[in-house]
Order: structure tokens, then sequence, then C-alpha cells
């Protein structure tokens, strides 16, 4: 098995016919034809239907098109990490963040991470558990920094970064704040920012300890943004991270709920594919992330 078949193996997979697959490759069609009958001999399976309607993978093409890019990305991180070490000022970083992070210790690392590699390219993305962690699997992202409660990922390697602190939160002026009590808190509408398969069970863990009940109704919303909207213009009580109160409230018309009892703080965790070894870049900014995050915590 080569890389230049898997690759136009993935390209065909990709465009679903070789002349798409020959024109992205910058190949003949002849030599992508070649490629993937190379493939098949080697692996001793058909990858896919040929007919009129065009090229569909079969049941082992769809099998291996998961490792296929798996592998394609992990030569490709490798090359980028040779380059790294023999100048030390190159390479593609990519990661997933949440906006807790983004807030609490993106902007100092990211400027410290920047002194050290000036001409690394960065691509951050805003994380979201379910939707990143096929991205981590492909190699698409490096790691993860998110809120991860302890115990639900166990096919991955997941470190705990630093604790941050939750709380609920109102628009100005909403009813509740006239004469609140923390016997209103089942009886209203909240709004998590997480999405809907973390989410409960993220909500129950703010509530762990016991002296507050569980909200009855719950909206959840994978958006920081929409739900700092929505909660300013509406009856809902949203859950945020401490850190929006200075920086992101005064421009929501939001202020804190006064909880008798403050809402348990979530780990902000890294999470990567078990056994994984970063890029030196990729690693350097870990380290940065990590350094900002002890300060955190004096």
């Amino acid at each position: 098995m080569k890389t230049h078949q898997l690759r136009a193996f993935l390209a065909v997979f990709d465009h679903r016919s070789v002349r798409g697959a020959a024109r992205a490759l910058n190949l003949t069609q002849p030599a992508v034809t070649q490629a993937i009958k190379e493939l098949e001999a080697f692996l001793g399976v058909q990858l896919f239907h040929r007919g009129a309607s065009g090229v569909i993978p079969t049941i082992f093409g769809e099998a291996l098109e998961k490792r296929a890019r798996i592998i394609c990305l992990d030569i490709e991180r490798a090359g980028n990490e040779l380059e790294q070490i023999r100048d030390g000022s190159k390479g593609v970083v990519s990661i997933a963040i949440s906006t807790a992070a983004a807030l609490d210790v993106l902007p100092p690392a990211f400027a410290h991470f920047r002194k050290n590699y000036p001409h690394v390219e960065l691509k951050l993305n805003e994380a979201s558990i379910p939707s990143s962690l096929p991205k981590l699997m492909s190699g698409e992202i490096e790691f993860i920094i998110s809120q991860v409660l302890p115990g639900t990922l166990p096919d991955w390697d997941v470190s705990v970064l630093y604790e941050t602190s939750m709380i609920a939160a109102v628009r100005v002026g909403h009813p509740i704040l006239e004469a609140f009590s923390d016997e209103d808190v089942p009886a209203a509408e909240w709004l998590l920012p997480y999405d809907n398969e973390s989410g409960p069970a993220l909500f129950k863990q703010l509530f762990s300890g016991g002296y507050l009940r569980l909200p009855s109704q719950i909206v959840t919303c994978t958006s920081t943004a929409m739900g700092l909207r929505l909660v300013g213009s509406s009856d809902l009580i949203g859950v945020f991270v401490k850190t929006m109160v200075a920086s992101e409230f005064p421009h929501y018309g939001l202020v804190e709920l006064p909880l008798t009892q403050a809402l348990a703080p979530l780990e902000v965790c890294v999470v990567t594919r078990k056994h994984a070894f970063l890029t030196p870049a990729a690693q350097n900014f870990l380290d940065c992330l990590r350094f900002y995050a002890n300060r955190l915590q004096k």
C-alpha cells in the first residue's frame, strides 16, 4: 500500500469520478485508474462500483475511507513535524477550543506562542465535543480544549487543564430579580450553551451540590453569542462562565443571578487521541495554554 494510491482512492471517493479525482490531483485519468487497481489488488477487494451513474464506493471502500484519511493526515503531519524540527518556524497547528477557554487563557497563550513561532499557521475551531471528536479522530485537529465531565471519554486521552467557575445570569429588569429565591430555580426555563448530547449531563454536574433542584425546562444552544443574545432579550436564565460577567454581560444587558449556592465548577480539559504525539509547534501551543491556565488557579 502506497501513499499515492491512498490519495487517489480518497480523491475518487470524494469526487465520485475518476475524471474529477484526476483534475483535483493534477494527474491523468489512466494514472488514477492504475493507482486504484493497484490498491484493490493489494487489498484483495473491490473498492468502487463503476457504472453509468458514476463511481460509488463499495462496503470495502466505505470502510477504508476513514483509515485512509487518518494515514494521509498523519503522513502530512510527520512532514510538517520534521519541517518544524529543522527550522522551528513553520508548520500548521489546528485545534478546537471552547468559548470558556478562549476567554480565559487563549489571548495570553496566543501572544506567547506567536512570539516563539511567528510563522506557524494557526487554525482555531470552536469546540463542541460531538462535532469535534470526529475531527480529532481523522487528524483534522490535534487536540480539543473544552469542558469535559470525568469518565465520559474513556476512548480518548483526557487531562484537566483547569477548573472554570460557572454562574447563572438573567437580563436586567427580569421579574425574578424583584424577590429572588432559590426556590424559583426549578420553575424557570434555563438556557445552557452546550450541545444536546452533553448539555443535560453538564447541567446535572452544575447542580450536583444538591441544594438547588434541577430545572424542569432546559434550552440547549451551541452558540455562546446566540445564548447571550437570547437570555438578554427573554426571561430565560442562562449559564455562562464567570469570565463573561465583566467582558460580555454589559454588551448584552445581563446581570448575575444571586444564587445562595454557587453552581459547581466545570473541568476544562485537553482531549487528544490515545497515545498521540503532538507536533513541536502544537505541543508548544499547549504548553502556553497550560502555563496561563495554571495562573488562573493561583
